[in-house]
């Protein structure tokens, strides 16, 4: 009877050492892939914010806050009297699980919009956006093929066909944006920008403690950067500029003469002049011309990722985008005390939005982060420990009854 009970404590103990080096070099590598059932939602706390109203620049009527100002008295108000501050705006995105997804590859659907929280739907739209991301389970990274797709909207600038203004043609999509590698490093990521389609490093700056939790602490600062090119080729890539497309890039770059602008002639500059078309030009032209002037984007992104799992539990976002003439404007538009005075009396924002997630957002994820970290460590350490010393106890007993038998 004692040679039986130690030749099963003999395997008991070794099966149990086995599964203690198994789990953390055989089953949690293979367990460390974004699941198939995810589906997560984020938003941040309406804000503040400064917005370049598009239906009162149609209209040509200023803003009530600002019709008692002299540039915006008359037939030909400047283009600030459109702009209005305090303007509640808010972020939102919901991420779902499409197909194709299986063992290799995930396929996420990322719903994105920007409303202003004063006025009623379908009027409250700033812009939307649908994006397909297909990800390696494995490293949690963008696959290198060309399978990604973006849909835009364009809000209060969308024309009458309605309905979101499809990339047409899949590109391949640098860097990470909604998932970091699980086992994320302290190291710089290449991060994928969608309002300009460019990819910028986000640097790791330290650690920090949110709600319990360890995190590391990414921060972003992208310089003046041209959002019309970048939107522009992505819309092209299908071999055509349709008038979907025309309303997608409608704001992107605008004409106005340059009193509109606010533009002292000195302050034009010849690049910017938009020439009419033959036999419509005026004497007037020569005083008060067309500039065209484009969107620029800049951004302060913070961002806390829980390590274990790369999952974002924190999210916070300084985005300003303004119109300049060309690329040296934008940059000495975007210089401290140039962006300072802007901000106080804005003449060329088109949105200035500090967002940040909500408290509701960042704790619900930052559940989801702890119970999915506290898994793996279970996994990967602690029960390994546990079977390894229990595998080594139930040997050594049975090697000892073993002998006395």
């Amino acid at each position: 009877m004692k040679k039986i009970l130690s030749f099963a404590l003999i395997f008991l103990g070794t099966a149990s050492l086995v599964f203690a080096i198994a789990l953390p070099t055989y089953v949690v590598p293979k367990g460390k892939v974004i699941p198939l059932n995810t589906v997560s939602s984020s938003g941040t706390v309406p804000t503040p914010g400064i917005l370049l109203d598009s239906s009162a620049v149609a209209a040509d009527k200023p803003l009530s806050k600002n019709a008692s100002k002299p540039e915006c008295k008359g037939k030909n108000p400047e283009v600030s009297c459109f702009i209005g501050k305090d303007t509640p705006v808010q972020s939102q995105r919901f991420v779902v699980v499409q197909e194709p997804s299986n063992k290799d590859i995930v396929t996420l659907e990322v719903g994105n919009s920007v409303i202003r929280t004063d006025r009623k739907e379908p009027q409250n739209l700033l812009s939307a956006s649908v994006e397909r991301i297909q990800l390696d389970r494995k490293t949690q990274l963008p696959v290198e093929d060309p399978v990604s797709t973006v849909d835009l909207q364009p809000g209060e600038a969308q024309s009458s066909e309605g309905g979101f203004k499809s990339s047409n043609e899949p590109f391949v999509r640098p860097g990470v944006q909604y998932q970091f590698p699980m086992g994320t490093d302290k190291k710089s990521y290449p991060y994928f920008d969608i309002q300009t389609m460019t990819t910028h490093d986000i640097d790791f700056v330290g650690e920090e403690d949110l709600r319990g939790l360890k995190t590391y602490r990414f921060e972003q600062d992208v310089p003046p950067v041209e959002i019309y090119p970048g939107i522009h080729d992505m819309l092209a890539a299908d071999g055509k500029i349709d008038k979907a497309d025309e309303a997608a890039l409608s704001t992107l770059r605008l004409t106005f003469p340059a009193k509109k602008w606010g533009l002292k002639k000195d302050d034009i500059k010849p690049s910017a002049i938009k020439k009419k078309a033959e036999g419509a030009a005026n004497s007037e032209d020569k005083d008060n011309p067309d500039v065209e002037m484009s969107r620029y984007y800049t951004i302060k992104r913070i961002i806390n990722v829980e390590p274990k799992t790369g999952m974002i539990v924190m999210g916070q976002e300084e985005v300003w985008m303004y119109y300049a003439q060309d690329q040296d404007e934008a940059n000495k538009l975007a210089e401290p005390e140039n962006r300072e005075r802007e901000m106080a009396n804005p003449q060329r924002t088109a949105m200035y939005f500090p967002g940040k997630w909500s408290d509701a957002t960042a704790e619900r994820i930052s559940a989801k982060a702890k119970e999915n970290a506290d898994r793996l460590t279970t996994m990967g350490t602690t029960l390994p420990w546990i079977l390894g010393i229990v595998g080594i106890l139930l040997a050594v007993i049975g090697f000892v009854l073993h002998r006395r038998s």
